[in-house]
């Protein structure tokens, strides 16, 4: 059987509450220790109501992990409405991507959830989907956008997207991850970012 997936919500208060305290549930203690029952004492809700919405602890993970997702996705969507050009909404993007990799929260959670996630497949792939494949396929949309105007010119969306997350991330989060260097400041991650998505528009033919 398929597990639930969140619908709409039917108060979207409480449903955001809910989430809130997951996340801050997850990201601090892993998802193993993490309890319905704290999630639901700290949303100001009963047991009843958090497995009424969102059926088991996983769906209730991947709402999570589709959240922040989601948070980074709307930054495109900002760019466009304030008629961003195309280097400009990238970089935002880049700059949301890596301020969330760099934050002290993933950091956390990544050390916790990796070796968890690892023994839980189905896990993993919801993680997966509801995660990096959500973000990496936002950006591959917009760039299939732009070389429909002919502002670039890609053989492959997707690739073309994980070839600019590469660019943008190279080592720099390995080496923070496993504690070798300090999370950068934001000066030194934004030129980072600018550098990486210029080499990637002259790779892809950028027009003015």
């Amino acid at each position: 059987m398929e597990p639930r997936r969140a619908g709409r919500p039917r108060d979207p208060a409480k449903y955001g509450a809910i989430v809130e305290a997951a996340r801050a549930a997850f990201f601090a203690r892993g998802f193993h220790a993490a309890t319905i029952e704290d999630i639901a004492q700290a949303a100001g809700v009963s047991k009843v109501t958090v497995y009424s919405r969102f059926g088991d602890k996983e769906t209730l993970f991947e709402e999570v992990i589709r959240a922040e997702s989601g948070r980074m996705a709307a930054v495109f969507d900002d760019g466009l409405s304030a008629g961003r050009c195309l280097e400009e909404r990238l970089n935002d993007y880049g700059m949301a991507l890596m301020g969330f990799l760099f934050s002290e929260e993933h950091l956390a959670v990544d050390r916790v959830l990796m070796n968890e996630i690892a023994q839980l497949p189905r896990l993993a792939e919801r993680f997966y989907e509801a995660g990096p494949a959500l973000c990496v396929g936002r950006l591959a949309e917009v760039l299939s956008e732009a070389a429909a105007k002919g502002e670039i010119e890609i053989d492959d969306s997707w690739l073309a997207a994980e070839d600019l997350c590469g660019l943008w991330k190279g080592l720099s989060d390995m080496g923070v991850k496993l504690g070798l260097e300090p999370i950068p400041p934001p000066e030194m991650v934004r030129a980072r970012v600018e550098r990486a998505t210029r080499l990637f528009l002259k790779m892809v033919g950028s027009k003015p």
